[in-house]
C-alpha cells in the first residue's frame, strides 16, 4: 500500500477507547512548573522561568511580536477614537495574516512535507478525512474555518475594544516611564493569569449545557494540530478570550493587549501542534506541543487548565501520562457527552 493510502486509511480513522499508546511522550509521569509547589524550590522555578520551554519558546517571542505590532502592525490611536470600518479592517487583515503564518506554516511544515517526520509526534494518525462532522467532510478544513471566521473575528472585536478604550482614554493606561519593572513583569503574570482563567472557563465548558451547545465543537479535535487551537464554536471565543478583560482593572500598555492576544491564540496554535518541539536538522529550535494539554483531547475529563499553576492537582483531575493515570481516569468514567463519537 502507498504512503498516501496508508495517511488516507489512518485520516479515516475513528477515535478509539483512549487506551492506544502514544507514538511519543515526553517523560513520565509529568511534574508540571515548580512554581506554586510546598516546599519552596526557588531554584528550580528560577530555572524553569527562564528555560527554552517557557521564557524562549512561549514568553520572548510573543513578546517581540507585541511589540513590532504596536510599532508597525497598529494604526495610531489618533485613528482609533471613532470605530470606523478603516482601522478596524486593518486589524482583522493582520489578524488573519498573522493565524495563516503560523498555524498555515507550522502545519505545512509538520503535515504537509513532514520535514521532521514524527519525531517527537504525540499522536501519529493524520487529521481526519471524509467525516461528515467536520466542515467539509475534512477536519484541517473545519479547522481552518472556525479559527479564521469566528477566531479571527472575535480576536479582532476584543482587540479594537481595547485600541478604542486607550484612544479615549477611559482604560487604565500604563506607559515604560510610569513604572519599567511592572511593565516587564506583566510580560511573565498574563501567561499564569491565564493558566487560572483558562480553568475555570473550560470546567464551566464541560458543564453538559455548554459542552452540547459549544465546546464539543472543539473536541471533535481529538487528534489535534496546528489549525485546532483556536478552532471553536463563537461562544467559547467569547470565553477563552476573556480573559484578556483583566487589563480593564489593571494598568497595562497596548503591547500588553497584543501580548495577551498573540499568547492565547498563536500560543495555542503551538500547543495543539501534535509536536513536542519545532526541530531542524534534527535540532530543536522551539518548545511547541503541550503533552499535558494533549491529555485532555484524548480523555477528556482531565487537565482542564495547563501545567502552569497545578489547579488539576489541586482540584483531582490532573492525569500525569501514565497507564495508572489512564485507568483511574477510565474507573472514573468520562462524562457521556464528552465522548468524541457523541
Amino acid at each position: 500500500m502507498s504512503d498516501a493510502s496508508i495517511e488516507g486509511e489512518v485520516g479515516k480513522r475513528k477515535p478509539g477507547t483512549g487506551t492506544e499508546p502514544w507514538a511519543w511522550h515526553p517523560p513520565l509521569p509529568l511534574e508540571g512548573a515548580p512554581i506554586f509547589v510546598f516546599p519552596p524550590r526557588p531554584l528550580a522555578a528560577l530555572r524553569w522561568l527562564v528555560s527554552v520551554g517557557f521564557l524562549w519558546s512561549f514568553v520572548l517571542p510573543y513578546v517581540g511580536l507585541a511589540v513590532f505590532t504596536w510599532y508597525f502592525l497598529q494604526p495610531s490611536l489618533v485613528h482609533c477614537v471613532q470605530l470606523q470600518p478603516g482601522w478596524i479592517a486593518e486589524m482583522f487583515a493582520r489578524n488573519l495574516a498573522l493565524i495563516v503564518l503560523v498555524a498555515g506554516g507550522l502545519h505545512l511544515y509538520l503535515y504537509t512535507f513532514k520535514k521532521q517526520g514524527q519525531t517527537h509526534q504525540f499522536d501519529a494518525r493524520y487529521m481526519v478525512r471524509d467525516d461528515r462532522r467536520f466542515v467539509g467532510r475534512n477536519q484541517v478544513w473545519d479547522n481552518v474555518f472556525w479559527s479564521c471566521v469566528s477566531g479571527v473575528t472575535l480576536w479582532t472585536a476584543y482587540e479594537v475594544f481595547f485600541m478604542w478604550g486607550y484612544a479615549n482614554t477611559v482604560l487604565p493606561y500604563l506607559t515604560w516611564n510610569d513604572n519599567p519593572v511592572w511593565f516587564v513583569l506583566l510580560f511573565l503574570a498574563i501567561p499564569f493569569w491565564q493558566s487560572v482563567h483558562f480553568y475555570v472557563v473550560h470546567r464551566w465548558l464541560h458543564w453538559k449545557p455548554l459542552y452540547r451547545l459549544a465546546h464539543g465543537l472543539h473536541h471533535k479535535n481529538v487528534g489535534i494540530g496546528p489549525w485546532s487551537g483556536i478552532s471553536m464554536h463563537p461562544i467559547e471565543h467569547v470565553l477563552y478570550f476573556s480573559s484578556v478583560l483583566i487589563h480593564l482593572v489593571i494598568d497595562s500598555h497596548p503591547i500588553h493587549i497584543f501580548f495577551h492576544m498573540q499568547f492565547l491564540v498563536l500560543g495555542a496554535v503551538q500547543s495543539h501542534s501534535g509536536f513536542q518541539d519545532l526541530m531542524v536538522r534534527n535540532k530543536s529550535v522551539l518548545g511547541l506541543g503541550d503533552f499535558f494539554h494533549q491529555l485532555h483531547h484524548r480523555h477528556f475529563n482531565c487537565n482542564f487548565g495547563t501545567d502552569y499553576v497545578p489547579l488539576d492537582r489541586w482540584f483531582a483531575t490532573f492525569h500525569d501520562g501514565t497507564p495508572e493515570a489512564t485507568a483511574r481516569m477510565m474507573k472514573k468514567g468520562r462524562p457521556k457527552r464528552s465522548r468524541p463519537s457523541d
